[in-house]
């Protein structure tokens, strides 16, 4: 009987091992023979144990069989033997796609721009240890595909190189794959075919929700309110730059999260990747314009220089620049705008609801949903510039206010109350060793991040 290879993540991420164990459960109980797999690595390098711990992968090993015995399901042990270690050559796709793996591991935990991720002596070290670790995974996994029966693996989120290798081996054998993740208020979601982060294939799902305009209205007024959005209620300054009588024009720039969009892979690479330049020309094209741009909140934890590409444009007369740690608030920005741009962030579709023209630069997960300009150049954003751009209809941001709140997979065997999922009929067991081991991992980063901003603060200085 062909069976589905259900790949569980680290029990140190509670919420999601809890996720793949019962939706493991569920694909039994719909008839399939599932197998679950596991690392059984004694020193592995992953995003949940970045120096490689032996304690931390013990931890890892006696929670997952301890919290697998009691539910029936087959457990198999990814683990490097002498006999596979050398049995299968990666192929230079193979190889590509787990060194983004893990280039994406390590810019989302350490939050570093990808030059500055191979510059580091030490995110170099733990590049080469995850690398290795995912290798070894994906070879024992390739392995095991060769001696079973099986038409489908299921991972978590499949960015990371330690859950990616089930989509490799998936793509390599031809097979059906599924990933799983969890919506904004925290259900669980099955992305069949793709990955949370396909903008295509979401965007797809994305249309097929109703244009509700009743759960839009609410949707975006909970982003406002100050209670609901620790962003907003941390940026109490409403005041609007204040631009000369004659401005033909006022234009507000929203930047996103760069680490965040360099995390996606080459996918997401974007002709409008010098943010800061696209700025300058624009400024320098509509002297008669007055720009402002607004970093993300988010970006302050950001240890690469994002910024002084843009302190470069202060002497321009027509730009206000409001840095992230600045408490401008976004949305008073959205309302003293003529004209909305964006680099992939969600107020695209805060400011099409909000009645405003908008135009996006670069890939998004709203860039096919009909709410703005797209233009594919530097050169063509500035022709659009010039002319008297309408705002477009609001049917793609109510659509998204829909999927964003009410898109989910019931799982039985997960219970959802109170924006958490409790977990029916099972449960993680041996918390007293992974709940020490997720603090160790938690302080290992810390340290990391610590050291690795000391690097970039050094080099940075004149």
């Amino acid at each position: 009987m062909s069976s589905v290879i259900v790949y569980l993540p680290p029990p140190t991420q509670k919420r999601a091992f809890q996720l793949m164990l019962a939706q493991a459960k569920q694909v039994r109980d719909e008839g399939e023979s599932v197998i679950l797999t596991h690392c059984d690595l004694q020193a592995g390098t992953c995003s949940a144990n970045l120096m490689g711990s032996r304690l931390i992968c013990s931890a890892c090993r006696y929670s997952t069989r301890k919290s697998v015995a009691d539910t029936g399901l087959e457990l198999v042990h990814l683990r490097q033997t002498q006999d596979e270690s050398g049995a299968l050559e990666l192929a230079r796709h193979d190889r590509t796609e787990l060194l983004e793996g893990v280039n994406s591991c390590l810019i989302t935990l350490v939050r570093v721009l990808k030059n500055d991720l191979n510059r580091n002596p030490l995110l170099r070290w733990i590049k080469r240890r995850n690398f290795r670790t995912a290798t070894v995974l994906f070879k024992a996994m390739t392995a095991l595909m060769k001696t079973r029966q099986v038409h489908r693996i299921e991972v978590l989120n499949g960015r990371y190189a330690c859950m990616k290798i089930g989509l490799i081996a998936a793509q390599r054998f031809g097979l059906d794959y599924n990933t799983l993740d969890f919506s904004c208020v925290g259900r669980p979601m099955v992305f069949r075919g793709h990955t949370p982060h396909d903008r295509k294939a979401i965007q797809q799902r994305i249309r097929r929700s109703p244009p509700d305009e009743a759960i839009a209205q609410q949707y975006y007024m909970a982003r406002k309110d100050k209670r609901f959005n620790p962003f907003a209620g941390r940026h109490q300054i409403s005041a609007a730059p204040c631009a000369p009588r004659k401005t033909q024009k006022k234009v507000a720039f929203f930047l996103s999260s760069q680490d965040e969009c360099e995390s996606l892979g080459p996918e997401w690479r974007s002709p409008f990747q010098k943010s800061a330049e696209v700025v300058r020309q624009a400024c320098e094209e509509f002297p008669d314009y007055f720009f402002c741009v607004r970093f993300h909140p988010n970006q302050a934890n950001i240890l690469s220089d994002i910024t002084s590409e843009f302190r470069q444009l202060q002497h321009l007369s027509n730009v206000e620049i409001y840095y992230p740690d600045d408490q401008v608030d976004s949305y008073s920005l959205i309302e003293w705008s003529d004209l909305v741009v964006t680099f992939a962030s969600t107020v695209a579709v805060e400011a099409c609801w909000a009645g405003k023209a908008v135009v996006q630069l670069g890939p998004s997960f709203f860039d096919e949903l009909g709410i703005s300009y797209t233009p594919k150049s530097t050169s063509e954003f500035l022709q659009l510039l010039g002319t008297n751009l309408k705002a477009s209809p609001r049917r793609g941001a109510a659509q998204f206010a829909n999927y964003d709140m009410n898109d989910f997979d019931d799982l039985k065997y997960l219970e959802y109350s109170s924006g958490a999922g409790k977990p029916i009929g099972f449960c993680r067991k041996g918390s007293v060793f992974a709940t020490p081991a997720k603090k160790i991992n938690f302080l290992v980063n810390k340290f990391l991040r610590t050291a690795v901003g000391l690097g970039i603060s050094h080099q940075l200085r004149p």
